[in-house]
């Protein structure tokens, strides 16, 4: 290789180590850039509060309850007790109970039949056999059915009418016939069509205050007895028993919430972890461009030092001639 050759080509393998010096630098600019976002990406995630799930501990609430037969279990709950600011000192409080309702209602004609087993008269409702017995009904029941059915025999029914009943004791529901305006017919051993009205008890929550609540206290701060007046003028005065009401209503909420903001939580972590994947392949495929690139320059150094040693040769040789 002449000296022409030799210094052309020395020239040309320094510009291409210059610029793969130069495109390592970019590389390594671009690590450092994923890098401060990786660990920007981690304050995140240690920034993040993981949702506690609410205990059921911290839905029970300090309460009283005193006994009134007029409750359907027997118990009445006071709470929220707000003092007046009277003298003497007076309360408003809440009170809560459940009391039996009889809910009433009107099937469609139904499909009976009735049979004797032994003596006792049977009715095949629904495909299940009840004991069948005649009966007699209040006008009370008449005319809470009479409202909620509106007449389904096409006029209203008497007390004079003749009723048969059964019962579902599973659940405790009463179903009446009237045999007078359906025609029901215990003797036929045919398949008949009658309406059939029900009674099934039930119970209802009434909450309601109490204005001027006289309390008795112990030593140790609880209260343990109640006077007031109530709505009829009637002087009232109870024994109060500390307790404790579970609010599920509450808890089934703060579940709620706890389960829309797990799921959140773990989107956002999941996203943060799927991004700080993302980085970690891109900054493995950089890495592996700057090894190829230190592989090509350690192969332009080589052949550098060999072309340099070339033209140290030539002139040397040159120099020689003159000598």
């Amino acid at each position: 290789m002449g000296m022409a050759a030799s210094q052309a080509r020395y020239l040309g393998l320094t510009a291409r180590k210059t610029n793969v010096e130069y495109e390592g630098q970019q590389v390594n600019q671009q690590r450092t850039a994923l890098a401060n976002e990786s660990a920007g990406l981690f304050r995140r995630l240690l920034s993040l509060d993981a949702p506690v799930a609410p205990t059921q501990n911290d839905y029970y609430t300090d309460v009283y309850e005193y006994s009134d037969p007029t409750s359907s279990d027997g118990t009445v709950t006071v709470k929220n007790i707000q003092a007046n600011g009277t003298n003497p000192e007076t309360y408003t409080v809440d009170i809560s109970y459940t009391k039996d309702v009889m809910n009433y209602a009107c099937s469609d004609n139904q499909e009976v039949s009735v049979f004797k087993s032994g003596d006792q008269l049977k009715i095949q409702f629904n495909k299940v056999i009840y004991d069948l017995e005649e009966t007699t009904v209040g006008q009370t029941l008449l005319n809470s059915f009479n409202e909620t059915a509106s007449y389904p025999y096409g006029e209203e029914m008497s007390t004079s009418d003749k009723y048969y009943t059964f019962t579902n004791p599973s659940n405790g529901c009463i179903y009446y016939i009237n045999a007078t305006k359906s025609g029901f017919d215990v003797e036929s051993n045919d398949t008949q069509n009658v309406a059939i009205f029900t009674s099934i008890g039930a119970t209802e929550s009434v909450n309601d205050t109490i204005q001027n609540a006289t309390l008795g206290e112990s030593e140790g701060g609880i209260y343990n007895s109640m006077y007031w007046t109530d709505s009829t003028g009637n002087q009232r005065t109870v024994s109060l028993t500390p307790a404790q009401e579970y609010d599920e209503q509450a808890y089934n909420d703060a579940m709620d919430k706890y389960n829309v903001d797990i799921a959140n939580y773990e989107k956002e972590v999941a996203d943060i972890n799927a991004k700080t994947e993302e980085l970690q392949q891109t900054d493995r495929t950089l890495e592996l461009r700057l090894k190829q690139l230190d592989t090509e320059q350690e192969a332009l150094q080589t052949e550098l030092d060999s072309v340099k040693k070339v033209i140290d040769k030539n002139v040397e040789n040159v120099f020689k001639t003159f000598q």
